[in-house]
């Protein structure tokens, strides 16, 4: 049982010691370079994780592969100064500059074996320096005024640094000019040329604006007197088309009256005609009416209708009988003294 504990422990501490013996590990902000006791520099660049190595046979470089930055820069805190160049128009300028470069990809081993391994950041700076100079000597004073010109310019350094620093096998990747001054004398002339060109702009500017207002002030005029030619004549036409429809409608109206009047007198002979001979047609009618009931009433059945009548009219008073006469019954209460009382015979 001990010598199984033994074996355990042993094959424990072998299989933690081995890794750290064989393994190096990279990380992932590095580059690993290999050289090896008999062959030299391995021709690969290790990335990260862990690289196999053996102990005495193997050493390791790390190189750095993240951005590293050249800065031309005075103000407080940065690395360099900002980059003094004469231009062509013997001028001296300042300017600060920014440059992010960085180790090729699988170039690393390269810098090692050709020997860079101590010098490369001051050959990439030294170079960088040269290239800016004799690049930017080429600007002129108009080109550093403009935006648009010094960013063109920056776009055509990045081509011709990077083929400079082929040889030590970095690459930049961009060149941003962040800012270029002249001397404080010279700064002073040029503000107060800008200054000069600005209030000449301005002065121009005023003028033309003067132009315009004077352009406007009589176009405003010209409009506003064509605008009353224009009211007049339409203030005419209304005036006119308004008399000429107070002409019409007014004829319409005598018309409609005209009309109106016609149509009443014709109405009224119309109807005093037609009451004239419904009255006599009345007339005629009640003349008629009377001439018929008199015929009725002479024929037989007219007598009839007559007698009864007046016999349903007949009130009779007080009577005073005398009974000594005989012939009362005879003379007053018979059928035929009635009949001759109310028929006339």
């Amino acid at each position: 049982m001990k010598k199984l504990v033994n074996v355990v422990c042993i094959s424990f501490l072998i299989l933690w010691l081995l890794p750290k013996l064989l393994l190096v590990r990279i990380d992932p902000w590095e580059i690993g370079v290999r050289r090896s006791l008999t062959g030299g520099i391995t021709e690969e660049d290790f990335h990260f994780g862990y690289q196999f190595s053996l102990p005495l046979l193997h050493s390791w470089y790390r190189m750095p592969r993240t951005l590293q930055y050249l800065n031309y820069n005075d103000e407080p805190g940065a690395e360099g100064r900002s980059l003094e160049v004469r231009t062509s128009a013997n001028n001296v300028i300042y300017v600060d500059v920014t440059i992010p470069w960085r180790i090729k990809d699988g170039e690393a081993w390269r810098i090692i074996q050709e020997g860079f391994i101590g010098t490369y950041p001051q050959k990439v700076s030294s170079t960088t320096t040269g290239i800016l100079r004799e690049t930017l000597a080429a600007m002129t004073n108009t080109d550093i005024y403009q935006t648009d010109k010094r960013q063109q310019m920056a776009e055509r350094i990045l081509p011709k640094l990077n083929k400079a620093l082929e040889q030590y096998h970095v690459e930049a990747l961009s060149v941003v000019i962040r800012a270029i001054r002249f001397r404080p004398e010279y700064e002073q002339k040029l503000q107060d040329k800008q200054y000069f060109i600005v209030q000449g702009k301005l002065d121009e500017a005023l003028r033309k604006e003067s132009v315009a207002v004077q352009s406007t002030d009589t176009l405003e005029q010209t409009i506003e007197k064509d605008i009353n030619l224009k009211r007049e004549e339409w203030n005419q036409k209304i005036e006119e088309l308004k008399t000429q429809y107070e002409l019409e409608i007014a004829a319409i109206e005598a018309e409609a009256i005209q009309y109106d009047r016609k149509r009443r007198s014709e109405g009224d002979a119309y109807y005093s005609e037609a009451e004239a001979a419904g009255n006599l047609a009345e007339a005629k009618a009640e003349a008629l009416g009377e001439k018929l009931k008199a015929r009725a009433l002479a024929s037989q059945a007219g007598r009839t209708y007559s007698a009864i009548t007046a016999a349903e009219n007949f009130e009779l008073g007080d009577i005073q009988l005398n009974s000594n006469n005989p012939s009362f019954m005879q003379d007053f209460g018979s059928m035929k003294a009635w009949r001759e009382f109310f028929m006339g015979r």
